[in-house]
């Protein structure tokens, strides 16, 4: 179940803006956070990840939502309900 949290944590942070994210902003492992990223680019949820070092890199410009993600966070409109954003990102993840 946390990695379906931390799949929808990304992608919505993105299309909110917060396109600066790492595995320290949403406190996970890094490869927890490299295979949340690595999916959603294998799914074609999110586009215009940058690499570095063999891992994904989230920069203020370039990942976007595809239209498929769009349709990703719509369907786990669920998880909506109760996140409230990275600050209260580690309370969520115990629900």
């Amino acid at each position: 179940m946390k990695s379906d949290k931390l799949r929808y944590a990304v992608l919505r942070e993105i299309d909110e803006g917060n396109t600066d994210l790492t595995e320290r902003n949403l406190y996970v492992s890094q490869e927890e956070f490299d295979n949340a990223v690595n999916y959603h680019t294998r799914e074609g949820n999110l586009i215009g990840v940058n690499r570095g070092d063999g891992r994904p890199i989230l920069e203020k410009i370039g990942p976007q939502l595809t239209a498929k993600g769009e349709d990703y966070l719509s369907y786990h409109s669920d998880f909506a309900k109760t996140y409230r954003g990275i600050k209260e990102i580690r309370e969520w993840f115990k629900l």
